[in-house]
């Protein structure tokens, strides 16, 4: 049994080609696997041809033989046919077609396939003329509705000769013009003209590699058919070169595509993009999906598949200053002046570009004293590059996403670039018509729109509870001054990462004290103002801090001091931290929905698990900014940039730790080793850069340092667990104890003066070798009791002990851990009190009696109950005549 069949939602191409098939293979049934369009089934009800068909009930799959496909060969389009051919191998495929090839095609034994024909109706109209066949007036009609409705009655730009020939012989044929008039054109009913008037209402135009690209996205609940003549209609309203709408049906998308742009086939992209198909200037596809979820992925895609309209080479400028890496930084700045540029690459000796400068960056450079150092030193060493041939608007989104000046075209294994394109040619490039810089506007504003949504939905599900209503405050403080409020700091960036945060940053555009103040006084707060830095602390009664500032720039004195601050706007604001990652800033208000700040591309480098900077000079500014950066490479799992390390190096070099005061060192040294998740991988981070000789240039994880190190940890992890508090014992300290053990007792003292420590802990570092040998004296005798080892051991800190315990044996080990766990917790039972009480005199026997019974307790030799008996008989044995009573009683004394 043969069978001839067609697409889902057959038209008159898929239709009229059935019909030519039949006379191709007379013994075969029509069947049509789905629905008809609309305007097919009106042409049908009104008596176009007469013809015989097949329903599913009277088809056996078993006894095909042969299933012939018109106007179509992909298996996701044929509905149960497809089935039928999964479950019978043995059927053999036919095809006559005019499609491209797709993926999702059928492999066929016979048929026709000719991609350039204008419709399946052409093609079939020629093989009938090979083979001498006719055809009746009323089939004629029927394939001269095909080609009409497949060629836009022939004014497509895919209609060709062929197409006119085909139709001159079946007016021969006797096809009725008044019948193709009739169900050619496509009347609008209520339904169709409300669905284009919806798409000429919310059409966005994108430009796309540089073109004007139109999507259009509708949700119709349900599937509606006569779509395309809609599309069409719009992409010629709008006068569009491509034109992408997507309609929502339910749990599915369909995609229809028309227009021509050189060099892309609209077929071949949708077949590789959700499996459709079609010609070069139409095409269709039905996706899985929601409209919203396909039109990120469309977008994705035709930002990848389109051809460029302009590449890097079109705009890039040939003849462009440079500055010689060897220039002193005085020199370049005047080299810029007198070129009238704002920034230029540098060259070393072989015309390699190395690094860029700009005026900007030379003038803190100047200001640091710099101003005889070679340029290469202070210069910023990113450098962008593109290769010739690169999109324009790759071009456009590197300069955005990296906040580059220029972009250097070439390779950059040679070195040379061929130019550089400035932002200037770019921004030529992108809005050089004011069309298209009102459709750019638009198109923000609509992306703004969608991110301010995602902010809002993220602050409502991923904000820690006890914090939605601190930002709800804040929200209603910024819109009853009037004032830009902004969320700063760590919170921003661990709400992106889905990592807790419970920090309360705020930035004000305006007077923030004043803001702080009113904020204090909607949560019902203590406010304490620093006029001198502009910034504030808001002090719930519960203890919550929420720390307010002014927006404000800070301008660096000298290498490593403290900055001095003025009001600034929030991108200046935002300037001056530390890393890309931690200028993220969230707009609570006053007006609008959240909105997320990214100046300086500190969402993608969230999203690459980059630490990046934000200009050169930046550790010679602040460089407690480099163990801030080990710390947050090792809690966030980020890497530092290769250009940022490199800075670091300058940095180390150029000596700016050694400016860098020992409080500081001491405070951002301390939030490293005081987490004991990432300590030790701290300090061997800490080691790779070079960064531990800044603390003392003896200083070095060599294999002792390491097992002191890890010793210490273990004890800690133990005494952790333990759940000890006293006494107290820090793992910052405790590290660094370990770290000095290998030091002489000048350099000590001189790693002592450099991190600026507290007394307590000088000494203790100063006397640290002599307190630890004392004890192991003691811990290492053959025979020892219990009282003199706690003895011993009362007068060192926590952190003493746990070295101790890190480095002893097992014996001295568990003579520490006995110590801190249960020789330190014996309470005499006997006071001082007592004994007077018994009728001995005040005296230092009373004192003596009283350490004697403690020893024995925890020797073991008396009971807490025999206590008092047994420091009675002590003064009455060991004390001077005058310290005995009349009479003592004795009982139970052993």
């Amino acid at each position: 049994m043969e069978l001839i069949s067609t697409h889902v939602g057959a038209d008159f191409d898929g239709f009229a080609a059935m019909l030519a098939a039949r006379k191709l293979h007379p013994e075969a049934r029509l069947f049509f696997p789905g629905s008809r369009e609309e305007s097919l089934r009106r042409a049908l009800e009104g008596g176009l041809v007469e013809f015989a068909e097949l329903r599913q009930k009277d088809v056996d799959p078993a006894e095909l033989t042969r299933v012939v496909l018109c106007d179509i060969r992909q298996r996701d389009r044929i509905g149960v046919v497809a089935e039928w051919l999964a479950r019978h191998p043995a059927i053999e495929v036919w095809a006559y077609d005019h499609h491209p090839s797709s993926e999702a095609d059928l492999p066929v034994a016979g048929g026709l396939v000719d991609p350039e024909a204008g419709s399946t109706a052409t093609l079939m109209v020629e093989l009938l003329r090979e083979r001498g066949l006719g055809v009746a007036a009323a089939e004629a009609t029927a394939l001269l509705l095909g080609i009409y409705e497949d060629t836009g009655l022939l004014t497509y730009p895919t209609t060709g000769p062929r197409e006119h020939r085909a139709a001159a012989w079946l007016l021969e044929q006797g096809a009725d013009l008044g019948a193709v008039r009739r169900f050619a054109a496509r009347r609008l009913d209520p339904a169709h003209i409300e669905v284009l008037h919806r798409m000429t209402r919310d059409l966005e135009v994108h430009r796309l590699r540089g073109h004007r690209v139109g999507l259009v996205e509708l949700d119709l609940g349900e599937y509606v058919d006569e779509l395309a003549p809609l599309v069409s209609r719009c992409l010629e309203l709008f006068d569009l070169p491509l034109l992408f709408a997507l309609f929502g049906e339910g749990d599915r998308v369909t995609l229809i595509a028309r227009g021509e742009l050189p060099g892309f086939d609209l077929g071949t992209a949708l077949a590789g993009f959700g499996g459709g198909g079609g010609h070069p200037t139409a095409a269709s596809a039905r996706l899985d999906g929601t409209t919203l979820e396909v039109r990120e992925r469309l977008l994705a895609f035709l930002g990848r598949a389109l051809p460029p309209s302009a590449r890097a080479a079109d705009l890039m400028v040939s003849r462009f200053a440079t500055v010689a890496a060897d220039l002193t930084v005085a020199a370049a700045k005047e080299e810029l002046n007198a070129r009238r540029v704002n920034a230029a690459p540098v060259v070393d000796a072989e015309g390699c570009v190395v690094g860029t400068v700009t005026r900007q960056l030379l003038d803190a450079a100047l200001q640091h004293g710099l101003g005889e150092r070679r340029v290469e030193r202070v210069m910023a060493p990113e450098l962008e590059w593109i290769a010739p041939d690169a999109p324009a608007d790759e071009v456009a989104e590197r300069m955005a996403s990296h906040r580059s000046r220029l972009v250097l075209v070439g390779e950059p294994e040679s070195g040379r670039a061929l130019g550089l394109v400035t932002r200037m040619q770019v921004l030529r490039h992108l809005h050089g018509r004011l069309e298209d810089l009102e459709e750019a506007i638009d198109r923000r504003s609509e992306r703004q729109r969608e991110r301010r949504e995602q902010v809002r939905k993220l602050l409502e599900t991923a904000l820690a509870p006890g914090l939605r209503g601190r930002v709800e405050a804040i929200t209603a403080v910024s819109r009853r001054l009037g004032v830009p409020a902004y969320l700063v700091g760590g919170l921003v960036r661990d709400l992106l990462l889905g990592r807790e945060n419970r920090d309360l940053d705020v930035v004000v555009e305006g007077d923030g004290s004043a803001f702080a103040r009113e904020l204090a006084a909607e949560l019902g707060a203590r406010v304490r103002v620093h006029e001198a830095f502009l910034t504030a602390v808001v002090t719930e009664p519960d203890g919550f801090q929420i720390d307010v500032a002014t927006a404000r720039s800070e301008f660096y004195r000298a290498p490593a001091a403290l900055p001095e601050v003025q009001m600034s706007p929030l991108r200046q604001d935002l300037y001056r931290r530390d890393f890309t990652i931690n200028t993220l800033a969230l707009r609570l208000g006053p007006e609008g929905t959240p909105e997320l700040i990214d100046y300086f591309g500190g969402r993608r480098d969230l999203r690459d698990g980059v630490l990046r900077v934000l200009h050169s000079l930046s550790f010679i500014d602040d460089p407690t900014r480099a163990l801030r950066a080990v710390r947050l490479e090792l809690r966030l799992g980020f890497a530092m940039s290769p250009e940022t390390l490199r800075l670091l190096a300058v940095a180390v070099g150029e000596g700016a730790f050694d400016q860098l005061s020992g409080a500081r060192l001491r405070e951002e040294l301390a939030l490293l080793l005081d987490d004991p998740a990432i300590a030790l991988r701290g300090l061997e981070r800490l080691e790779e850069l070079g960064l531990v000789s800044v603390l003392h240039p003896r200083l070095a994880l060599d294999a002792a340092a390491r097992a002191r190190l890890g010793g210490a940890l273990a004890a800690h992890d133990w005494y952790r667990l333990e759940g000890l508090a006293e006494p107290p014992a820090r793992l910052g300290r405790l590290l660094l104890l370990a770290l000095a053990g290998g030091l002489e007792a000048a350099e000590r003292e001189r790693l002592a003066r450099r991190l600026m420590l507290p007394e307590e802990d000088r000494r203790t570092l100063a006397e640290l070798p002599e307190r630890l040998a004392a004890a192991r004296g003691v811990l290492r005798r053959p025979r020892v009791a219990p009282h003199e080892v706690s003895e011993v051991l009362a007068g060192l800190s926590g952190e003493e002990l746990l070295l101790l315990m890190a480095e002893e044996d097992e014996r001295g080990r568990g003579w520490v851990r006995r110590e801190l766990t249960e020789l330190r917790r014996i309470e005499p039972a006997a006071r001082g009190a007592d004994l007077l009480a018994a009728g001995i005199p005040p005296g230092p026997w009373v004192g003596e009696a009283l350490r004697a019974t403690r020893r024995a307790r925890l020797d073991g030799r008396i009971a807490p109950e025999d206590e008092l008996a047994f420091a009675l008989e002590h003064v009455t044995r060991e004390g001077p005549a005058e310290a005995r009573p009349a009479a003592v009683a004795r009982r139970g004394v052993r």
